[in-house]
């Protein structure tokens, strides 16, 4: 339907542009427009050729040969005109209204409403920008009707059936508006291989299995379903259900932990919210009520990419559902965003809270007791619920400043090394300014209070500072450059990146860098961060202790549809302070495939090998007596949207 419509609206458009042709002499000599003219008709695929079946150039042409291509144009779209109509519902489509008579006047059928879900949501749009191209030439079909009539042709009739199919389009996407289905389909083969008879931690932060990959496969399947109603001219509801095992198989979308192997199907409610205006003392406010998503900033409130080898939006976004209220209302250049929520109810049909809001990562057991991951602030848990504030301000188009407190609850756990804890308040603050063409420079700010009722528990060594400036030199180069300190007790519910396994690292301090490249069919990326530990407490990353994190990667748009890459991410150690200058390793080789089945399918697979070497820190080994760690990691994920 997409490729059909957009068809016939270019094929008329272009067709009415050839009806100046014969209003030029007979022999049009070469370099007239009107040949560029027939040629963008060739090249949009409307005619195959000049009258004779052949491409002549600017070779000259006669009027009649003119006349001859306008009237197989027109009498091939208007075939394509009727074979729209045959696909598009009959009669009324808008919503039935209470009847005067007793028949009550027919709505659309299921039948119908199953039909109409293919087409594209922006039809009119596209419909109208080729009313305007018909607009700008339509003058030449003017000219041009003595000759087309003699043929018997009759561009009236086309661009009538084009006006005609045009308003239909736009009633039926009216009522689409009121009930829109879609959703997602995905499918994700899984299994780790010993080599060498070792195994290894994946960027997971999850330990690997021994033996092969067939003998630890995990088959794992998830059905997205999202349906939009408009309730009202200006009410609407949104609602998004997840059913497979792919969730049950993560343990949870917002935090790291172990999994458990493929699980029974779970059916979860990840959103069902009604969004409306509503007025207070005059000014408009934006409502949403019921399971919504949120998030703010990295820094403050973002849900962790839980999975770093798959792509599945609704795991990657950054969204916490939560079950409250939030709104939202515009001063001008000031936007204001309040919300409170529940946390604990965001729970599956199994009873797991899949949406859990921590205070930073709790430590993982598969990570080795001397891993700088396991001195994150430990203890705190989930909050039960949270509230916050949002205020973005727009200073011109050139700089923009925002800033958030959020606060979040719990029931009073002991939190190492602080004691009780039953509250965490994290306030933060954003700069972004494009002063001068093609520059950026960002800086963001945030700090986690740890509290007991109203008193502070911990208000030190609790921030974290990104601080980056980015120069774009045309469409296919970028780069970049930051310097980024995480204090050891920064413990917001935030996602700000990993090294390697370690997701958010704190006690780190240093550099980062970054390059983006675009060469031909080639796409480059590489990054860099060199960090030192603050030595805040010493039992952190000691002051000396060296983090060289690298990564880079190349990617190939081999065809329209196949694209390879190949990257290597490295973490380099050198434990002054800790190890007495002992230099482990952490090494991931990575090769992917992805394939464009279709506009809304594709297929990837992947293979990464982990390579890690203790260099003598028995506290850093995977294996027991064994600084090596090797394994392999593979992935085949088939993704169907509709």
């Amino acid at each position: 339907m997409k490729r059909l419509l957009i068809g016939l609206g270019v094929a008329i458009a272009m067709t009415f542009a050839g009806n100046a042709w014969a209003q030029v002499p007979p022999d049009v000599p070469p370099g007239h427009w009107a040949y560029d003219a027939i040629e963008q008709l060739i090249a949009d695929g409307i005619l195959k050729g000049y009258p004779d079946g052949t491409f002549k150039g600017k070779a000259p042409l006669t009027r009649y040969e003119f006349a001859i291509a306008i009237r197989d144009a027109l009498a091939a779209i208007q075939q394509k005109i009727d074979e729209v109509r045959a696909q598009i519902p009959k009669g009324p489509v808008t919503q039935p209204q209470p009847p005067v008579t007793p028949t009550p006047q027919p709505g659309i059928t299921q039948e119908e409403r199953a039909k109409l879900q293919s087409i594209p949501a922006d039809t009119a749009q596209r419909l109208q920008r080729l009313d305007e191209a018909i607009a700008r030439i339509n003058r030449l079909a003017t000219e041009f009707q003595d000759e087309l009539a003699s043929l018997g042709v009759d561009v009236e009739s086309a661009k009538r059936d084009l006006a005609n199919l045009r308003k239909r389009v736009e009633a039926i996407e009216e009522e689409m508006k009121r009930f829109r289905l879609s959703g997602d389909v995905t499918f994700v083969a899984r299994g780790t291989n010993s080599i060498d008879n070792r195994t290894a931690i994946d960027q997971n932060a999850q330990a690997t299995a021994p033996g092969g990959l067939l003998g630890n496969l995990n088959v794992l399947h998830e059905l997205g379903l999202n349906i939009s109603s408009k309730l009202s001219d200006t009410a609407s509801a949104d609602v998004s259900l997840v059913v497979g095992n792919w969730l049950p198989y993560l343990g949870s979308a917002s935090q790291f932990g172990p999994r458990p192997a493929a699980t029974n199907t779970d059916i979860v409610l990840w959103k069902a919210a009604v969004n409306a205006p509503i007025s207070v003392f005059g000014t408009e406010v934006n409502l949403t009520v019921g399971r919504f998503e949120n998030r703010i900033n990295p820094l403050t409130l973002w849900r962790p990419d839980v999975d770093v080898y798959t792509s599945i939006d609704r795991y990657d976004n950054g969204y916490y559902s939560m079950d409250g209220i939030k709104a939202g209302v515009g001063f001008g250049s000031v936007q204001i965003g309040l919300f409170a929520a529940r946390n604990s109810s965001v729970n599956t049909n199994n009873g797991g809270n899949f949406m859990s809001v921590n205070g930073g990562i709790g430590a993982s057991a598969n990570i080795a007791a001397a891993h700088p991951a396991v001195a994150t602030v430990a203890g705190i848990g989930a909050f039960d619920s949270s509230a916050g504030a949002t205020v973005d301000v727009s200073l011109g188009e050139k700089v923009s400043l925002s800033g958030e407190v959020v606060t979040l609850k719990r029931g009073t756990a002991a939190v190492a090394p602080f004691g009780n804890v039953n509250r965490l308040n994290v306030y933060g603050g954003h700069l972004k300014a494009n002063l001068i063409d093609r520059l950026t420079i960002t800086a963001d700010y945030a700090q986690s209070d740890l509290l007991l009722q109203k008193s502070n528990v911990n208000n030190k060594d609790n921030w974290a500072l990104l601080v980056g400036v980015g120069y774009t030199f045309g469409e296919n180069l970028s780069l970049s450059a930051g310097y980024r300190e995480v204090r050891p007790y920064f413990a917001a519910p935030g996602y700000w990146g990993r090294i390697g396994y370690w997701h958010n690292p704190t006690d780190i301090k240093g550099a980062d860098v970054a390059l983006a490249w675009k060469l031909g069919s080639f796409a480059i990326d590489a990054k860099g961060g060199f960090y030192k530990g603050s030595n805040r407490p010493a039992s952190f990353v000691g002051k000396d202790d060296e983090i060289t994190h690298v990564a880079a990667g190349v990617l190939w748009n081999a065809t329209e549809k196949l694209n390879l890459n190949v990257s290597y991410e490295g973490v380099l150690w050198n434990l002054k302070t800790s190890a007495a200058g002992a230099k482990p390793t952490e090494n991931y080789v990575t090769l992917g495939v992805d394939y464009k089945v279709s506009d809304n399918a594709l297929l990837k697979l992947l293979y990464q090998v982990v390579d890690f070497n203790a260099k003598g820190v028995a506290a850093w080994r995977v294996n027991p007596a064994d600084d090596k760690a090797r394994a392999g990691v593979a992935v085949a994920q088939f993704s169907v949207k509709f």
